[in-house]
């Protein structure tokens, strides 16, 4: 038994095989998608961000503790028994969605030993979203990895810094233990830190602080204000260990495809807010051959 294998193992027992980041298929039975699950959603995040400023203000009236609200969000979000936002999204009929199991997947010729993280979690769910085909884990990128982000600039960390050391996807949430560096992951926790930031802060925050009444619900939460092209692996596409890439390079050549699938979308994408932190080198290099003005 080798040494990574001793070390992922233990992480599963210790850790759980949940608080790792499932990997995802954005190829496969794309094209099935037809019902955008934004209004779904949005409806979902809107009820989770009246209940939190309901709760928060309960409890201590027109005392506005950010504390309290991030707390009172997270019991909503957090993947845990006490709200599973992730969980719920997996298994509601409320939502389209396509699931393959790894064993007719990109994955499918990948071995236990090749990524044994990535044969114990699984693979996850994939919705239309704002337009966009992504993955159930993106939910809690967004949430938990944007929160991340938020408290380390929040604390002083330049977000330049932040985006380029913090992501995980070089260790643990990556490569290091599905085999798997997603771009599309580093994307989505930029978009989640944009959400912290707005949550009270800024020009236009969604909660803001009545000094009679305490917390108070000032707009509407949408994901079209964060899901782009950036979001969906098969756009913009993840890096893997030599053992993994070579087997799904196979796969999706197999089937005529290549990555990125949709070469236009990295066009636009590279003018993003920060593209340049999380825009995989295949977008990059697809936008660069596509299109005649430079990158």
């Amino acid at each position: 038994m080798g040494i990574r294998f001793k070390i992922i193992l233990i992480l599963c027992i210790f850790v759980g095989a949940n608080s790792f980041s499932s990997e995802t298929d954005n190829f496969t039975d794309r094209d099935l998608l037809k019902i955008d699950a934004l209004p779904v959603l949005d409806a979902k995040i809107n009820k989770i961000l009246e209940t939190a400023v309901v709760e928060a203000r309960s409890t201590q009236g027109n005392h506005c503790s950010n504390a309290l609200l991030r707390q009172e969000i997270l019991r909503w979000v957090r993947p845990d028994p006490t709200g599973q936002l992730e969980v719920w999204l997996n298994f509601t009929t409320e939502v389209d969605h396509t699931h393959v199991g790894i064993n007719q997947s990109i994955y499918q010729e990948v071995t236990f030993g090749d990524a044994p993280i990535l044969w114990t979690v699984g693979i996850a769910r994939t919705i239309l979203l704002n337009g966009q085909i992504v993955g159930n884990d993106k939910i809690g990128h967004f949430f938990f990895q944007g929160l991340e982000y938020y408290d380390l600039v929040k604390n002083g960390k330049p977000l330049e810094k932040v985006l380029i050391e913090d992501h995980g996807e070089d260790g643990i949430w990556g490569l290091k233990t599905s085999g798997v560096k997603s771009y599309a992951d580093m994307a989505t926790n930029y978009q989640g830190y944009r959400f912290w930031s707005q949550l009270t802060g800024g020009p236009n925050p969604y909660v803001v602080c009545d000094e009679k009444l305490g917390w108070m619900n000032q707009r509407k939460f949408t994901w079209a204000d964060y899901v782009n092209p950036l979001w969906d692996e098969a756009i913009n596409c993840s890096e893997m260990i030599p053992s993994i890439q070579v087997k799904v390079e196979r796969y999706l050549a197999n089937r005529g495809w290549s990555c990125p699938i949709v070469p236009d979308a990295c066009h636009d994408a590279v003018k993003l807010d920060h593209a340049e932190y999380f825009l995989s080198p295949k977008c990059k290099a697809a936008a660069e051959k596509s299109f005649l003005s430079p990158i």
